[in-house]
């Protein structure tokens, strides 16, 4: 599994939001690509991850 473009371990039941909490990320502040799928900030499932996903974390930031 890749996260952020580096490897990250998998292990069986692992989840989406299970990932964002372990990486210490607010999922309402946060956008998830896995794979083609595109899940929009708050709106994360609590899907299962697996060892093949490519998974990008993109942090929302406001600018002015």
């Amino acid at each position: 599994m890749r996260v952020n473009g580096k490897d990250y371990p998998y292990r069986a039941g692992l989840t989406l939001l299970a990932l964002l909490d372990e990486l210490q990320v607010d999922s309402r502040r946060v956008v998830v690509m896995q794979g083609d799928d595109i899940h929009s900030a708050g709106k994360i499932p609590d899907a299962p991850v697996s060892e093949r996903d490519t998974i990008e974390i993109v942090t929302m930031m406001q600018g002015g």
